[in-house]
């Protein structure tokens, strides 16, 4: 299981749309069926200030970006969250998102 995390600039003004299209009841159940038949596994999204630190967890993380990028829902969610984001994934590209590198991993009493 490969897992990573990311970061995206939302603006100022979009913080708040951003915050609540991806609350509960609120994103696309195409978009759902879509991050899970890409094979995430997890996807979790976090504030600061503004920017959302996403961390996801999928069997080959560059393959579920692919999956995602051609299916049609995407360039839609993308154009519906355009007007508060600074930054979106890029799947046309051979790095889909800038990755944060990973200092410190610890999971089951052990440091990986």
């Amino acid at each position: 299981m490969e897992s990573t995390c990311f970061y995206m600039k939302i603006k100022p003004e979009g913080k708040k749309d951003y915050i609540n299209i991806h609350k509960k009841g609120n994103v696309w159940n195409e978009v759902l069926e879509n991050i899970k038949n890409a094979g995430f596994e997890k996807m979790k999204i976090y504030m600061l200030d503004n920017y959302a630190v996403v961390y996801v967890e999928a069997e080959n993380i560059s393959k579920a970006f692919e999956y995602l990028g051609k299916q049609p829902a995407t360039p839609k969610w993308s154009e519906a969250t355009a007007a508060f984001m600074d930054t979106q994934p890029d799947y046309d590209s051979e790095e889909v998102v800038k990755y944060l590198e990973c200092l410190f991993d610890f999971e089951h009493g052990v440091q990986k």
